[in-house]
């Protein structure tokens, strides 16, 4: 199961090749031997050190334990757990501190992996096996990717980040059920609330560029809350996507409010591939109390 496959990584016999330390290693991810043979050697006469692993877990074994690890090349078709699952996985355990760029490959090019490579911030797409231009490239793609994660404003954001996080989870913690007595709205009328918050949010984006707002907690706060009216589960990426950021950043987001209680994760069971998210009981009480006040200001009450 891929779950398992991830849940219990062992050691795995690794071949590296030393070089300067400035130079960042690369982990090859393929369970076919001949091409990591192949890119190995190119990574040799372009002076990488790099890794290999045929498997996810062993994967994210050596990710975990080897900080000298930046740039993950992964087959999109890996048993078990694909390359995708892999990279997310990866950098939620790693945290946002270390950045971790990541490269595709695939012997059959569809647009559906095009797509995922997008929205999980691939460096680039390659088919396999890849030549030596298109390879060499896609090395300083990710190299310029990791020196973008590193810029002066790294530290500033980050800081940001946990001081908004703070500050969310304080006001959750403080609000109070209303008290005036009045009549409580339906579920009907709150999820309509819901409903208008969200339309008058992507409205936004049409009239002004979608970064200058950007408000990944909200937006997936905001996102489950409608799943859970709606009775429906949503996947980890899922919600990722709805956050309308970088993959990694709304990563980011959801790693820091689970581990601050806002919201669960668990493992699909009817498919061990993905991961699950919902908002915890106490997340989603705070929630309908928002709509419902909101609901009331709406209508005038």
């Amino acid at each position: 199961m891929a779950s398992q496959a991830l849940a219990a990584p062992q050691p795995t016999p690794a071949q590296a090749v030393l070089a300067p330390a400035q130079t960042p290693t690369v982990l090859l991810v393929d369970c076919d031997r001949d091409v990591v043979v192949h890119c190995a050697g190119m990574l040799d006469d372009l002076n990488y050190p790099h890794i290999s692993a045929p498997s996810a877990r062993e994967a994210l074994d050596l990710l975990v334990r080897d900080p000298a690890i930046e740039i993950v090349v992964a087959c999109a078709h890996l048993p078990l757990v694909d390359a995708f699952m892999l990279i997310e996985e990866a950098r939620a355990r790693v945290g946002p501190a270390r950045p971790l760029a990541f490269v595709a490959m695939s012997a059959h090019m569809t647009t559906e992996i095009a797509l995922r490579s997008l929205h999980f911030e691939a460096a680039d797409l390659l088919k396999k096996p890849p030549a030596f231009e298109e390879w060499s490239l896609a090395l300083r793609r990710a190299s310029r990717y990791l020196g973008a994660r590193r810029n002066s404003s790294g530290d500033l954001a980050l800081s940001n980040f946990s001081e908004q996080l703070n500050q969310m989870i304080a006001m959750l913690e403080t609000a109070r059920p209303m008290r005036d007595g009045g009549k409580l709205p339906s579920d009907q009328e709150i999820a309509a609330t819901l409903r208008a918050i969200i339309g008058a949010r992507a409205l936004r984006g049409r009239f002004f560029p979608s970064q200058i707002f950007a408000d990944p907690a909200w937006d997936i706060l905001l996102d489950l809350t409608r799943a859970k009216l709606e009775g429906q589960q949503v996947s980890v990426s899922s919600v990722c996507i709805a956050a309308s950021v970088p993959m990694s950043t709304a990563l980011r987001w959801v790693k820091q409010m689970t581990d601050a209680n806002l919201l669960h994760r668990w493992t699909d069971p009817k498919d061990r591939r993905r991961d699950l998210i919902a908002l915890t009981e106490p997340t989603a009480d705070r929630m309908r109390e928002y709509l419902a006040t909101a609901h009331k200001s709406f209508a005038g009450i």
